[in-house]
């Protein structure tokens, strides 16, 4: 019998239109994105971490273990942790490397100093974002910040192959966009990025939602990037700007290329997913749902999703362009097992 989880995130790519709408594509220099709406009864009822934290109804504390984080929920509602989120503080800035849905309750009551309150604890998988600092700065906890991995980066930190890749293909995007070695002396990517701050917030300007929009598709000069969705519009809402700008990096590393003419994205974009080949893995999550990883065949494109209630809660795909080319992974298998979420 076929696993259920890969099978619907097969859908995807076998028939896109069943599970998404594609809006009119908007356009602004190299960078194109098209919208997408995701049908109605594949909604799935959460919050997203960063409006947790405006509604303090959520903790993220260090714990003895780089490779983990501690997230407490005091609230009564589903919170999502999504991959790519970077958060700041602690001994080191990290990366939640797997998207997470906290639900109502959970595994380890914790006691409260209010009765009545809600809270609950889950331990967490992260990889560091920061190499060179080894002390605390504002104490133990953390708080989710507005940058998320942007694509090379983001190829790597699914990978099996760890956190010495993730940590090279920071110093690769160091390089490529010629950072001075006063930038970000700990080797922060979340301090490298503010470099571009600026550039980037310039193109996400001429990006606007649309009514119900759940996510993008995007293509960099012609070709298509990769893809990330939710299947909640509130949320989408809320990420969106954080997801442009870490797309829109893209479109900065690859500005002085040559452009390719794309005479019709939607026919582009159903056709390029139609061709895609994959290997695929699930395990349990961390809390709801299943998590999905695939890794094409010609290792271009991984992607990340985790199921829950027959639907995508967070859906995410990317290539990798360039950036850090070692010698050491061809070997390594691409399945994360269990037993990696907590190692460094």
């Amino acid at each position: 019998m076929k696993n259920e989880n890969i099978q619907i995130v097969k859908s995807i790519f076998e028939n896109p239109l069943s599970f998404l709408k594609l809006d009119t594509p908007q356009v602004y220099k190299n960078m194109t994105v098209i919208p997408i709406i995701v049908q109605d009864d594949k909604f799935i009822d959460f919050i997203s971490i960063k409006e947790a934290e405006e509604l303090e109804l959520i903790e993220i504390v260090e714990t003895d273990t780089v490779g983990q984080l501690e997230v407490i929920n005091n609230s009564d509602k589903q919170i999502l942790i999504p991959f790519g989120m970077t958060v700041h503080g602690g001994k080191q800035d990290r990366t939640v490397w797997e998207p997470i849905l906290i639900p109502v309750g959970g595994k380890q009551s914790i006691v409260s100093e209010n009765p009545g309150t809600v809270k609950q604890k889950y331990i967490i998988p992260a990889k560091c974002v920061e190499q060179s600092r080894w002390s605390y700065t504002k104490g133990r906890g953390f708080k989710s910040s507005n940058t998320r991995l942007h694509p090379n980066v983001a190829f790597e930190a699914i990978s099996a192959a760890g956190q010495g890749a993730v940590w090279d293909e920071i110093q690769s995007h160091r390089a490529e966009m010629n950072y001075a070695l006063s930038v970000a002396p700990t080797q922060s990517y979340l301090e490298m990025t503010k470099e571009s701050e600026k550039q980037t917030g310039d193109i996400v300007n001429h990006f606007k939602n649309v009514e119900n929009q759940c996510g993008i598709a995007v293509f960099i000069n012609g070709d298509f990037i990769g893809i990330e969705f939710y299947a909640n519009s509130e949320v989408w809402k809320t990420m969106s700007d954080d997801i442009l700008k870490a797309f829109s990096i893209e479109a900065l590393r690859f500005k002085d290329k040559s452009q390719r003419n794309v005479i019709e994205y939607h026919d582009e974009l159903l056709k390029i997913l139609n061709r895609m080949d994959f290997n695929y893995s699930f395990r349990e999550g961390v809390a709801l749902g299943n998590v999905v990883e695939f890794n094409s065949n010609d290792n271009k494109w991984r992607g990340i999703t985790l199921v829950h209630e027959k639907t995508m809660a967070q859906f995410y795909l990317v290539s990798k362009r360039g950036g850090f080319q070692g010698s050491t992974r061809s070997n390594i298998q691409f399945q994360t097992v269990i037993n990696q979420r907590y190692q460094i």
